[in-house]
């Protein structure tokens, strides 16, 4: 299967009203880079994990995932996500976008992307 291209959400001066919604159960999604972050709601009822990955080296050495642990009823905004360490590589098809990879129980989390 795919990744699930997660649209961005604009925040405006008058303010917007986040729509949050479930993550993949297969694939995760692909979201843009820059200044934007990534919102997760965990009401799963156990721990989840929510994996950005780095697609560059430095020195011939693999960029260690961004892996941020949320624990059960709790929020977390990750970002910003540059496109120089997040961002897929030129010639893929998903160039500067960032993949995001969820591990754990999926029932009750929701996701949303924003950008001021």
């Amino acid at each position: 299967m795919a990744r699930t291209s997660l649209a961005t959400q604009q925040i405006v001066k008058e303010g917007i009203t986040p729509a949050l919604t479930g993550p993949p159960i297969i694939d995760g999604d692909v979201i843009d880079t820059g200044r934007v972050f990534l919102v997760v709601d965990n009401a799963s009822g156990a721990s989840l994990t929510v994996s950005v990955q780095t697609p560059v080296t430095v020195d011939g050495l693999d960029l260690e995932e961004l892996a941020v642990t949320i624990p059960d009823g709790e929020t977390r905004y990750i970002g910003p996500l540059r496109p120089s360490t997040f961002g897929q590589p030129v010639g893929s098809p998903d160039a500067a976008r960032a993949y995001v990879d969820y591990t754990g129980t999926l029932a009750g989390v929701t996701r949303g992307v924003f950008a001021l």
